[in-house]
């Protein structure tokens, strides 16, 4: 196949089959497109990289390579960053996109625009780099931050970072949100009679009960050590106390089993605590919930305590 026979005539006095050899020793993907985006030329990686056949990607729009063909703007868009009609416009500036494949599949990329500096009609080089394995470290080491390893729940940190924007939303349209602050009863005697690795897996299994409970728009957080966080939205003080003892009762129910085959019985003791107008900071809702689950444990543990003072009973969003 002459893959050049649609490139300006100085173009088309190249080697082909050279041109052809040269692009496909590149690792990354390359497209040799005309002005109007139409692919003269395609690498073996870009065939590897789109999957359709060389066959099919040439002479084809290559920005449905990159877009919905019904996306006009994206499309208008990324024609003006790849294909700019100024040949005195810098390009080499790399853009981030979502590549189509041909069975419907998507995979992130970076594209690379060139212009073949020759006369004649516009030439630009694509060079097309896949993104996946990238963006999946970009992803771990996010989730690394913000989700707790062991128990798959959110960090203190990303708990407390979420907060700022909650409380400024509540402050704001006066909506109720709730805390439960609670931890396993009697942990240390699972540590030292079970071992620390039993200690993991009733942790993890807490944790795992608790995030089947909650909604979609609660976040659950690890606070520190066997303690816990749940922060729900659009919850009066009382609406969270029903959750928390439906918490409470999936914990006690059923004891823990672990893979090695024991079976450890476990109960949480919670403290309820309600957002006050003033409240600026997590932590002053944090604050009172403590004090409510040092109550709940002072009266005997595997139970649910709400603040001394109830807080403003706001109403949730209908």
């Amino acid at each position: 196949m002459d893959l050049v026979a649609d490139l300006p005539d100085a173009r088309a006095r190249t080697n082909p089959s050279a041109v052809q050899a040269i692009l496909d020793a590149v690792r990354d993907a390359v497209l040799l497109v005309d002005g109007a985006g139409r692919v003269v030329i395609a690498n073996r990686a870009a065939e590897t990289l789109f999957m359709p056949g060389a066959s099919r990607l040439i002479g084809g729009d290559c920005f449905e390579l990159m877009a919905d063909r019904r996306s006009r703007g994206l499309i208008d868009y990324l024609r003006h960053r790849l294909l700019p009609a100024d040949p005195e416009r810098p390009d080499g500036v790399p853009i981030e996109l979502v590549g189509r494949q041909s069975q419907g599949l998507m995979v992130p990329i970076e594209v690379v625009s060139g212009r073949v500096e020759e006369p004649g009609p516009p030439v630009f080089v694509l060079t097309i780099r896949d993104i996946s394995a990238a963006k999946a470290r970009e992803r771990e080491l996010r989730e690394g931050a913000t989700r707790d390893r062991l128990t798959m729940v959110a960090t203190r940190a990303h708990v407390e970072f979420m907060a700022g924007g909650e409380l400024f939303r509540v402050s704001r349209y006066q909506r109720p949100l709730s805390v439960l602050i609670f931890d396993v009863d009697y942990f240390k005697r699972v540590n030292d009679g079970y071992g620390h690795a039993a200690g993991d897996g009733v942790l993890r299994e807490v944790a795992r009960r608790c995030r089947e409970l909650v909604r979609v728009s609660d976040l659950v957080g690890r606070w520190g050590g066997e303690e816990f966080v749940v922060m729900t939205p659009e919850t009066p003080i009382e609406g969270a106390k029903v959750l928390a003892e439906r918490l409470r009762e999936a914990i006690a129910e059923t004891p823990v089993a672990l893979e090695s085959g024991e079976i450890i019985p476990v109960t949480i003791s919670i403290g309820v605590a309600g957002y006050r107008p003033g409240d600026t900071e997590l932590e002053a809702i944090v604050r009172r919930a403590d004090e409510a689950l040092y109550r709940a444990k002072a009266k005997g543990r595997n139970r649910v305590e709400i603040e001394s003072a109830l807080a403003l009973p706001l109403t949730p969003a209908a």
